[in-house]
């Protein structure tokens, strides 16, 4: 391979990358799209919701309560 072709494959693996970085950097963050590291990084504990066993049907359910059970 010649000098030319090497840094020209160089500088297209450079434009793939750099072309990445703006598209994780500008175009995700407006689609909301975010990355699963922390995704429950900024919420408070009261905006989580413990689920509860129905013991007859075993599903998990908000609240007991009000769970009406189903036949399978």
């Amino acid at each position: 391979m010649s000098p030319f072709k090497i840094i020209l494959l160089l500088l297209a693996i450079l434009g793939v990358f750099l072309a990445h970085r703006v598209y994780r950097r500008y175009i995700e963050d407006k689609l909301g799209k975010r990355p699963k590291s922390g995704a429950f990084k900024e919420q408070s504990a009261d905006k989580m919701l413990d689920l509860d066993q129905c013991p007859r049907c075993e599903a998990f359910v908000a609240d007991l309560a009000e769970h009406r059970c189903q036949d399978k």
